[in-house]
């Protein structure tokens, strides 16, 4: 009972240091929110895009000089920036640290040590799991929604507007997040930045896109030896879609391989489980002496048998 009321008072603690956390810190955003706000009512904006950059590495000057000598530091905003997120990085820091310390507070409570040894740092990783599973996320989404804002880009072209202006286009027009990345194209530009360093900044904020890399490279040649740039939009576009086509056939072909190996792959587990709720004697074994040889032996063993199943079920093209 004792162990459980200081889990709770933990948890509690957790929550009223973030909540202080995030007080403090919306009272150091308060004037640059009203300086947003004043420039939204004098302004046309394009899309929901934010003209003064939030800095992620603090909302004070203080942590901002302390952080930014951190190359970790740098790393992390530039993942936030990249996963277009208005955490910061002494947030992401915080909540990775509360969860490694509750992860390891657990199972010392409830006499498991060395469970803690594993437990903590996967807790502790879980905001930066998280932070690049959206970054994948956001860049898959961007993927897909790059031919339509292509064709748009080609026809505002062959209307006769200029490069910048279907930019604009396609930021007030598609949907997020690629009007967001058009957009923030079309500030840098219209704020002195050329149009090649903004779209090589795009590609910067969206790392795992390629087509956006080829965007740029298409782009910066045709800025310098000219050519048709409307037939090099739309042959960008087709490529993309051919590509998705080609996926989604593959993953339809794949799809049983794949599902033999989740099923194969789970099923130890799902005896493990079994066994310790039916008849948890059984297993006891495992733990002490040689059957913990044995168990960690077949934890081995079933990771090299994934990793084979998933080799397997991948198709060499």
């Amino acid at each position: 009972m004792s162990g459980l009321l200081f889990v709770l008072l933990l948890l509690g603690a957790v929550a009223g240091a973030e909540a202080v956390y995030y007080f403090v810190r919306y009272l150091g955003e308060r004037p640059a929110e009203e300086l947003r706000r004043r420039l939204r009512s004098v302004g046309n904006s394009t899309a929901d895009v934010q003209l003064l950059r939030h800095r992620r590495l603090g909302s004070s000057v203080w942590m901002n000089d302390l952080l930014s000598g951190i190359n970790t530091a740098q790393r992390l905003e530039r993942l936030l920036e990249q996963t277009d997120s208005r955490m910061s990085v002494p947030s992401l820091i915080f909540r990775m640290t509360a969860l490694a310390l509750l992860g390891a507070a657990v199972p010392v409570l409830l006499h498991r040590p060395l469970v803690a040894i594993v437990f903590a740092p996967l807790m502790g990783a879980s905001p930066l799991l998280w932070a690049l599973r959206a970054r994948a996320v956001r860049t898959q989404k961007i993927s897909e929604q790059l031919p339509d804002a292509l064709d748009m880009m080609a026809r505002a072209v062959t209307a006769g507007h200029a490069l910048p202006a279907a930019f604009k286009l396609i930021a007030q027009e598609c949907a997020q997040p690629v009007a967001v990345e058009f957009a923030k194209v079309y500030e840098q530009q219209n704020l002195g930045l050329s149009l090649e360093t903004a779209v090589h900044n795009m590609t910067e904020r969206v790392p795992g896109c390629l087509d956006l890399k080829l965007l740029a490279v298409s782009i910066k040649i045709q800025s310098e030896t000219g050519g048709n740039l409307v037939e090099v939009l739309e042959k960008i576009a087709d490529t993309i879609r051919e590509r998705f086509k080609f996926y989604s056939k593959l993953r339809v072909l794949t799809a049983e391989g794949r599902l033999s190996g989740i099923i194969l792959g789970s099923l130890p587990i799902a005896v493990a489980g079994f066994l310790s709720l039916t008849n948890p004697s059984y297993l006891k074994v495992l733990g002490e002496g040689l059957g913990r040889t044995i168990l960690m032996g077949g934890v081995g063993l079933w990771v090299m048998g994934a990793l084979w199943l998933r080799q397997l079920s991948k198709v060499t093209y």
